[in-house]
């Protein structure tokens, strides 16, 4: 068995079994045919793969005698295996055949087989197939209401059974009904939708047709340019495959194209080409518009002798066309397919509605069942759910108290730490002092009392500071501080800082430098920046015994760098690795006497870090302190930290 059989035979193609004509698509390619014929000739096969072979033949072949030849083979094999869809196919390619050869009756009369044997079979496409057969014999035989009657069922059953092939051939077909009836428009959306169709399937001969289709509208819309185009694309197409049917339409056309544009010798080559080209299948319909043509060209040029001749010929061919007895034939066929077509269907119908009130009652009562068991589900369901969601609402709600509950416990054991160890010193100086203060009175003393003043006014400073530090890193570990970034010129907010210790500063002999200029701006929340540079001010003057504390500020880039610098005492290496850690419990005394535990700091660093800022210490022993924090330039910038 040959490999090109194989092939076949692996991948028996399904027919495509709907009827064309030069406004339908089809599969016809002689290549193939041949192919097939010569399998069929040499290869010993089955009947079953016989009757298939003999189907592909029919298919594709050009020829309509071939097409009939091997139709016939196929059907009668068909017969013998008692294969329903296997004969109707058969039948159906007999109509095509006969269809083309001229024989109207024989065609009618084949396709009208067709439909019964699918109908027998249960198969709806295939009615649908040869409702498209029977709806192009009536537009041959110029019955376009009969036609596109046929057409519209046969789309109706292709879109319920989602078959594109035949829908965009059924498309096509019935787009030339409304060519013919001059409704250009619909006819020209009929096109495309089946272009569209065949485009998606890769399907080029159904292309070709729906391409040279359009240009067929175009040329009765008298854009013939655009026609010409449209035809010429078609033609090409189609001379690949070996279509002549479909070409020798096509070629007619361009010669009623050129005859409108009184080109008569480009118009009278075109009917010669399209007269040749229904000659090779000798397709009956095309010859007779082609010697109707050649006459009237002929006429035009007075070659009188020419006209006659195809004059002649082109009356014989309308003659076996359109035979009164064939048109009353078809019609007794028709009316008898169709009537027993409708009682069949009244059959159906009837049986269909005894089953359908036995259905009825039992669907009946079963939905009635079905009603309350639903009820009886949804109800508990509902009930289940809503439960379940108390509950889980419950749970959320418990787990966040939980939390809230932790991180406020944590927050008080901390706080309670620190007051206890940090209130505790300047109470009890204060109590030390009431003592000393009453014995100077009732010793009469009274030199040392502005001493002791002196000693009270630095408590109290120091417990002032002490209590606004607490009570703003307390607030802000609960979320109640509000964060609000706007621009903030640095200047005033640091000329404001350094007056609150002027005093201080004085006291200490240290001089207060105000560096900033006027135009330095960051993105910043106004009082967190201004507890910042309140405790690094503060800071920098508790460790500082007598010198400068310098404040600058100055633009980097996307940024915005703020320094606090002092000459104080500074740190060590280990002092400034520590200053940040939350469980840093190392204190540190001013040169004065002032205590610190580092909760400024840590103050400092907290809002820092809400502020999309980075903090920088720079210290050595002895040399003094600088503090450099960096801070946005603009809300569209953000800080690396």
């Amino acid at each position: 068995m040959s490999s090109l059989f194989k092939s076949f035979v692996i991948s028996i193609i399904l027919l495509i079994t709907s009827y064309k004509f030069p406004c339908s698509a089809q599969v016809l390619n002689e290549n193939i045919a041949d192919s097939l014929i010569h399998i069929y000739l040499h290869e010993d096969l089955k009947d079953s793969a016989k009757c298939n072979l003999a189907l592909e033949i029919a298919e594709h072949a050009t020829h309509p005698k071939v097409t009939l030849k091997y139709s016939k083979i196929a059907l009668h094999i068909a017969e013998n295996l008692n294969k329903l869809s296997w004969q109707a196919a058969a039948s159906l390619n007999i109509g095509q055949a006969y269809k083309k050869l001229g024989d109207n009756q024989k065609a009618v009369e084949a396709v009208i087989k067709s439909a019964k044997l699918y109908r027998q079979d249960s198969m709806q496409i295939g009615v649908a197939s040869a409702y498209i057969a029977l709806g192009t014999i009536y537009s041959q035989l110029s019955s376009n209401s009969l036609s596109q009657q046929y057409y519209e069922k046969a789309i109706k059953i292709f879109r319920e059974e989602s078959d594109s092939v035949r829908l965009a051939t059924a498309v096509l077909n019935i787009g030339g009904e409304y060519r013919i009836n001059k409704e250009y428009k619909t006819a020209f959306e009929c096109y495309e939708e089946a272009k569209e169709l065949f485009q998606s399937l890769q399907y080029e001969v159904g292309i070709a047709y729906a391409l040279g289709n359009i240009g067929l509208v175009k040329a009765e819309q008298k854009k013939f340019n655009v026609a010409h185009q449209y035809l010429d694309s078609a033609i090409a197409m189609l001379q690949t495959m070996g279509d002549d049917y479909a070409i020798a339409d096509y070629q007619l056309s361009l010669a009623r194209i050129y005859r409108e544009k009184e080109e008569p010798n480009k118009a009278l080559d075109y009917a010669l080409l399209s007269k040749e080209s229904a000659t090779k299948g000798m397709y009956m319909e095309e010859l007779r518009d082609a010697h109707k043509l050649l006459s009237e060209l002929y006429t035009e040029q007075k070659n009188y002798l020419k006209a006659f001749e195809h004059q002649s010929a082109y009356i014989t061919y309308r003659d076996s066309l359109t035979n009164e007895e064939v048109i009353r034939n078809m019609a007794d066929m028709r009316t008898e397919f169709e009537v027993e077509q409708k009682q069949a269907e009244i059959d159906l119908i009837n049986a269909s509605r005894k089953i359908e009130r036995l259905i009825q009652t039992g669907l009946l009562v079963l939905l009635v069942f079905v009603i309350l068991l639903t009820l009886l589900l949804y109800r508990n369901f509902y009930l289940q759910k809503k439960n379940n969601q108390q509950l889980e609402y419950q749970k959320q709600v418990l787990a966040d108290k939980n939390e809230e509950l932790d991180a406020l416990v944590a927050t008080r054991d901390k706080f309670y730490s620190i007051i206890s160890h940090d209130l505790r010193s300047p109470i009890h100086a204060f109590r030390g002092i009431y003592g000393l203060l009453k014995s100077y009175v009732e010793k009469g003393q009274y030199e040392h009392l502005l001493k002791l003043v002196s000693h009270m006014e630095k408590d109290s400073q120091q417990l002032g500071d002490l209590l606004d530090n607490l009570l703003s890193w307390t607030v802000m570990q609960q979320g109640d501080i509000p964060n609000h970034p706007e621009y903030v010129r640095v200047k005033p907010i640091a000329e404001e800082v350094l007056n609150i210790f002027q005093i201080m500063a004085i006291s200490k002999q240290i001089e207060l430098v105000n560096l900033v200029n006027d135009d330095v701006e960051l993105w910043v929340d106004r009082n967190a920046f201004f507890t910042i540079l309140r405790n690094l001010v503060n800071n920098a003057l508790k460790f500082t015994p007598s010198g400068q504390v310098k404040i600058n500020a100055s633009l980097k880039g996307a940024q915005v760098a703020v320094q606090v610098q002092d000459t104080g005492i500074g740190m060590t290496d280990e002092q400034v690795a520590s200053l940040f850690r939350s469980q840093n419990t190392n204190r540190s005394w001013g040169t004065s006497g002032e205590k610190g535990v580092g909760l400024g700091l840590q103050l400092v660093y907290e809002f820092v870090d809400r502020n999309m800022g980075s903090i920088k210490v720079k210290s050595q022993k002895g040399q003094g302190t600088t503090f450099t924090i960096l801070f946005p330039a603009s809300k569209d910038k953000s800080i690396e930290r």
